[in-house]
This record gives C-alpha cells, structure tokens and sequence, in this order.
C-alpha cells in the first residue's frame, strides 16, 4: 500500500541519520579527548628525574599501559555496545519493518474485507434498490389499480345513483299517474253515478212523462170507448165497472177484445162494454211511440 510504503522509507531514512549521528559524536569526542602535554625541558628536572626511582617509572609505565588498556576495553566495549545498538536497531527496523509489513498486510487485509464489506453492502444496496424500486412499481401498479377501482367504484356508483334517481322518478311518475288515474276513476265513477242519476232521474222523468202519457192515452182511449158505449136499459151505473183487455195492431186496430171481472152489472153491461171497444176501431195512437202496446189493459167505468 501507498501508506505503508511510505512509512518504511521514513523509518530507513531515520535509522541512517541516527547511524550518522551517532558516529559523528564518536569522532568528535575522540577528537576532543585531552592529548599528552609535551614536557617542558627543564634542566633542574632533567636532573632530579634522573634519580627517580627506577620502580616508579615501571609503575608509571604499567599505569599507561593500563590506561592504554583500559581505552582500548572501552574502545572494544564502546564498539561492542554500538554493534549491540546496531544490531538491535536493525531488529528494531526488522521488527518494524515487519510489524509494518504485518499491518500494511492486516491493513491490506483489512481493506479488502472493507473492499468486500463494502462490495456486499454495495451488493446488498443494489438488491435494497432493486427491492425498493420493485416495490414502488408495485405500489404504483396497486395505486393505479387502486385509482382504477376507485373510479369504476365511483362511476358504479354514479349509475347506480342514477338508476334509483330514475327508479325514484319512475315511481314518483307511477304514483302520479296511480293517483291521477285514481282520481280520473274517481271522477269517472263519480261522472259515472252522476250521469246514472241523471239517467235514474231522466228516466223516471220519462217513466213519469209517459205514465202521465199513458194515463192521457187510456184515458183517450176510455173517453172513445166511452163514447161509443150505450147503456143497457134499467141498468144502475153506479159502482159498475170492467177490466177491459184488448189486443191490438199498428195504427190502433182491433184484433181481439176481452171484458172480464165486471161489477155492478150483468151480461149485457159486460157486452155493451165489447161492443163500445170494438166500435172504437181503430183507437186513438199514443202520444209517444213508447207506449204503444199490442195488449191494453183499461178499467171501464161508465159516467
């Protein structure tokens, strides 16, 4: 990786500087360590060195050689520490390197389980919006379904509404039409019983008129047998009578006569009475044609 990369150059770059460094000081304090002062020739010491004891010198002599061992000890332990410091430099950076190689492999691997988790999640977003859009297409497809309906729904409902508005109407106009006609039969009737009224109370009108008629008839015809009647001798008129029955043609004439039930009477009233009808050939017509009647009933009663 980029990242990791470039941690590893700074990391090198680092241990070579402190490498640098650290020899640096090492020649510098070298440099720096205090060189033997040369002795100043004095003709006094010269002398009184001379009888220096010859122990002293071997002393002085195993000192600097001691010195001279110990500088170098320390030169060999000062180059065995910074070997020490190398190495274990170079198995800090080793370790480093690895460590850094370790993450940049567990970054690595993390990342490409980011790479997948993030391609499953992308994945699982894709099948969500999918899902999503299938689902709104759907809820628009039931929404339209719906609307569809709703609208068949209410255009049902329209007609049915008006179908009962119409039924209504109908009913309405029915009701009209049965209470017209009820009353038109009303009316009717009542027309109905007014004109039988009027016809029961013309008729009995008529049925006076021609009983008023037929009363001047029989009478006229009463009066012409009347005149045409001659009284029996030593006959008492008083009281008598006869039911007079004659059958007759158009015109008046005679066909046949029959007096019966006579009272107050004897055989020659009774034929006097025939013999005065069919002397009345022919009799009188009636005033309206309605009462003409082929047989005539008649009660005679001398005057």
């Amino acid at each position: 990786m980029p990242g990791a990369q470039l941690y590893l150059t700074r990391s090198v770059l680092i241990a070579v500087v402190v490498h640098i460094a650290v020899f640096a000081l090492f020649i510098v304090g070298y440099q720096m360590k205090p060189k033997p002062s040369q002795a100043i020739v004095d003709p006094v010491n010269i002398v009184q060195a001379e009888v220096i004891d010859g122990a002293a010198i071997e002393l002085e002599k195993r000192k600097k050689k001691e010195q001279a061992e110990a500088r170098e000890r320390k030169k060999r332990e000062e180059e065995l520490r910074r070997k020490r410091e190398r190495e274990e430099k170079l198995k800090r950076e080793a370790e480093e390197r690895k460590r850094a190689e370790e993450k940049r492999q567990a970054e690595l691997q993390k990342a490409e389980e980011a790479k997948k988790q993030a391609d499953a999640e992308r994945k699982k977003a894709e099948e969500a919006k999918k899902q999503a859009e299938l689902e709104r297409k759907q809820a628009e497809e039931a929404k339209k379904k719906a609307e569809l309906e709703r609208k068949q729904a209410e255009e049902k409902a329209k007609k049915l509404a008006e179908k009962l508005k119409k039924q209504e109407e109908a009913k309405k106009q029915a009701e009209i039409e049965a209470e017209q006609k009820r009353l038109e039969a009303i009316l009717e009737r009542e027309e109905a019983e007014l004109r039988e009224a009027e016809e029961r109370a013309a008729r009995a009108a008529r049925q006076r008129e021609l009983n008023t008629l037929l009363s001047q008839y029989i009478g006229a015809i009463s009066s012409r047998v009347q005149s045409r009647w001659r009284k029996p001798p030593n006959m008492e008129t008083s009281d008598a009578y006869c039911i007079v029955y004659v059958w007759q043609a158009p015109g008046g004439y005679i066909e046949e006569v029959q007096v019966k039930e006579c009272r107050g009477g004897d055989e020659l009233f009774r034929r006097s009475v025939e013999e005065a009808v069919w002397k009345s050939d022919p009799l009188p017509s009636p005033p309206d044609d309605e009462l003409f009647d082929r047989e005539l009933k008649f009660k005679f009663e001398p005057e």
